[in-house]
């Protein structure tokens, strides 16, 4: 059976064309997360797509995305797929449920997403029986890409950033008050473009001022987002997402001070998604 598979967050979405144990095509457009994209943009960029494909004769869409915990928002997706391909299957999933069969496949653990956002649920090995609230950018997001970028974005404007970081900041982005804002609050995908500040720790990856951050926000994510879960003896845990990957030694060493074990990251879930979907389907 040809299938194809899509992982969304709320910067990008990869996609792959599978057919057996074959890789037929991938690609990538922006994040679908329907939260930050209507209806309208959701359906400009799957005809796009459409036109990209090389092939229209797959029986079967797996789309797993940001902002797809909410039945609402996950009949959304699943409209606009059905307008762009109306004669073939959609199921439509979590992005959380995508982490899990990469990092887990069908075994148990807790899984977590630090990209751009943040989420963290228990998985039983076929479904999540419990996960933390989603809580979105602006409430939640510990730990995540958008978490940092917040900080370093107000830090910037507030001038409490090291002036090495703020000079690096001005010669990478466009910091003119107005653009920000205009960005943030007007634009598509405002999350995004703040989550973009966060490669700044990157660069500065020694600075004490990179390492206070990080800290804050691995800390926050243990204590609100894991710490949901502290009445459990399972205490393994295994992370996707680029901030994981980036900053996966600091994240080991505050997540085992505080009783955790990271016990796998992927920067990115899809060649073992792929892989279950080869193995399962």
């Amino acid at each position: 059976m040809t299938q194809l598979i899509a992982e969304s967050g709320s910067t990008k979405t990869t996609w792959s064309l599978v057919e057996g144990d074959k890789l037929l095509w991938s690609s990538r457009t922006l994040g679908l997360n329907p939260y930050f994209v209507d209806f309208k943009k959701l359906c400009m960029i799957l005809r796009s797509l459409r036109n990209d494909l090389p092939d229209h004769s797959f029986e079967q869409i797996y789309f797993y995305g940001s902002g797809c915990s909410n039945l609402a928002m996950k009949n959304l997706i699943s409209e606009a797929f059905s307008s762009v391909f109306p004669k073939i299957k959609i199921e439509v999933d979590t992005d959380l449920i995508a982490a899990a069969r990469a990092l887990f496949g069908s075994n148990s653990g807790i899984v977590a997403i630090l990209g751009t956002g943040a989420s963290c649920g228990l998985f039983n090995g076929e479904y999540f029986s419990d996960y933390v609230p989603s809580l979105g950018f602006s409430l939640g997001d510990e730990g995540s890409a958008g978490y940092f970028g917040k900080y370093i974005v107000r830090d910037y404007y507030y001038k409490i950033l090291p002036i090495e970081i703020s000079s690096y900041i001005d010669n990478h982005f466009d910091m003119n008050i107005d653009n920000t804002l205009n960005r943030l609050y007007k634009k598509e995908q405002g999350n995004a473009y703040i989550a973009s500040f966060a490669s700044v720790l990157a660069e500065f990856s020694t600075h004490v001022y990179t390492k206070h951050l990080i800290e804050k926000g691995i800390k926050s994510f243990v204590k609100l987002q894991l710490g949901y879960f502290d009445s459990i003896e399972l205490k393994e845990i295994g992370i996707v997402g680029t901030v994981a990957a980036i900053h996966q030694k600091t994240i080991s060493e505050i997540l085992s001070r505080e009783g955790w074990e990271l016990v796998k990251v992927i920067k990115e879930p899809m060649d073992l998604l792929i892989t279950y979907h080869m193995q399962s389907r």
